[in-house]
């Protein structure tokens, strides 16, 4: 009878309890350089489902995908544009809407974390991004080297430590109007070849594309301050 009981018991855990979630991902918006080039993406989805890294392929013309994540943790995504442009972002956690929509403003940090998840995912799974976005708006900010570092050490709770912004000053820019890959970062426009650009930056990867030229401005921000720039012809996406 304990035997009958007991495995009853089981199947009905079995049956009640889902290990995993299906999340809807939502691109909410065409990507900045879809619009100045007239352009559909496709995308690399790379995400942490709370236990392992996965990877997909999104064609052209898809916004929105299902997957599952694991129940009970933190699972992380990051969508590259065209497989090689910055990340678009967004997380879902115990609690959270199962819609997720991702935005380039958590790119960077989606990329940080799945980084320290390919190494160790259970301190990635237990961590609390809206508790983050409290103390840190800007996940920008983040000083990546120490939020790793906290992350595996279980120090978060000592504080955050932040990067400071620089000023990057660029004079070798041919005239255009140069369009930023994110929307929250500030697009510019050179009237003349040559002439000096200003730009307040952290650390980090960003983008312009000049369209009537066809050309690509990357520029790279180093935590020391630092900087170098490079311009491209835009590739064939």
């Amino acid at each position: 009878m304990r035997i009958l009981i007991l495995a009853i018991l089981i199947v009905f855990v079995s049956c009640t309890y889902e290990p995993f979630l299906e999340i809807e991902l939502v691109i909410p918006e065409p990507h900045p350089f879809e619009d100045a080039f007239s352009e559909t993406f496709w995308f690399t989805l790379t995400y942490f489902d709370g236990d392992s890294i996965k990877e997909l392929h999104i064609p052209k013309g898809h916004r929105r995908i299902v997957v599952k994540v694991r129940a009970g943790s933190l699972a992380v995504f990051s969508f590259r544009p065209a497989g090689e442009l910055g990340a678009i972002g967004g997380f879902y956690e115990p609690g959270d809407d199962k819609r997720v929509e991702v935005i380039p403003e958590y790119g960077v940090f989606a990329e940080m974390l799945l980084n320290a998840a390919s190494y160790r995912a259970e301190p990635v799974a237990r961590l609390s991004v809206r508790s983050v976005l409290e103390d840190v708006p800007n996940l920008q900010a983040v000083d990546e080297v120490s939020f790793m570092e906290d992350i595996f050490n279980g120090t978060l709770g000592y504080g955050i430590t932040l990067n400071d912004e620089y000023i990057v000053r660029l004079d070798s820019i041919p005239q255009g109007v140069w369009v930023s890959e994110r929307y929250d970062i500030l697009s510019f426009e050179t009237k003349s070849s040559g002439e000096l650009v200003s730009l307040l930056l952290y650390p980090g990867v960003y983008r312009y594309a000049e369209v009537s030229r066809n050309l690509l401005l990357t520029i790279v921000v180093e935590e020391s301050g630092e900087y170098s720039n490079i311009i491209t012809e835009v590739p064939l996406w």
